[in-house]
């Protein structure tokens, strides 16, 4: 497993390696003065300073977070051009957004199928720190869906029946909403998936 430019901190990194103990998790990040801060707050983690190709592995699960956010589409689809060799057919990339803190984000599930990457899903995330309203994610949609968040889309849909839901089982602590709004949403739509919602995740077949 590969976390594609883990930032300021390797976190994510760690939260992978947490979340997968028996998988070799490897954290990339260009910046090589984070990446030796990072080896010392995250001692145990293989970090490396560079892209992909310092990887020299082709990976199972891939994780690239706020770099399609500002490109253009073309740019985003020369991205998925760009990882597509480092995944072993089958294998999953993990493309989005997150906010400054890392509270709220929302990834793509891109899965290699021989010589393309095919959307399986958009997985919508919070740990509860900035409290809980569907309409949070908005604002780290991926790029195309955060434009086309208007009357009559997809996006837009589901956002509004989330929020339906929310309004009908909201509760004072924000991850009990986000489970409750989404246990509900999920038996009026069968694009939303809550088999994951203990980790605080919803899973959207768009």
């Amino acid at each position: 497993m590969i976390d594609v430019g883990f930032g300021v901190s390797a976190v994510t990194t760690a939260e992978l390696a947490a979340a997968f103990p028996t998988h070799e998790v490897l954290g990339l990040e260009q910046d090589a003065a984070r990446v030796a801060a990072a080896s010392l707050e995250f001692p145990s983690l293989a970090l490396l300073a560079g892209g992909l190709e310092g990887a020299q592995r082709q990976a199972l699960v891939l994780r690239i977070a706020n770099v399609g956010r500002g490109l253009s589409r073309d740019g985003v689809a020369a991205l998925y051009e760009q990882v597509l060799p480092w995944l072993v057919d089958g294998g999953v990339c993990l493309e989005g957004s997150t906010d400054v803190e890392g509270h709220v984000s929302t990834f793509w599930v891109l899965r290699r199928r021989g010589p393309s990457l095919q959307r399986e899903a958009l997985v919508l995330h919070t740990d509860g720190a900035r409290g809980f309203s569907p309409w949070l994610f908005r604002d780290v949609l991926p790029r195309e869906l955060r434009r086309d968040v208007r009357e009559g889309t997809p996006i837009f849909s589901l956002l509004t029946d989330w929020e339906a839901a929310w309004q009908a089982t909201r509760s004072a602590e924000p991850l009990a909403s986000l489970r409750a709004s989404v246990a509900a949403l999920a038996t009026t739509r069968a694009d939303v998936d809550a088999r994951f919602l203990e980790q605080g995740f919803c899973r959207w077949s768009c």
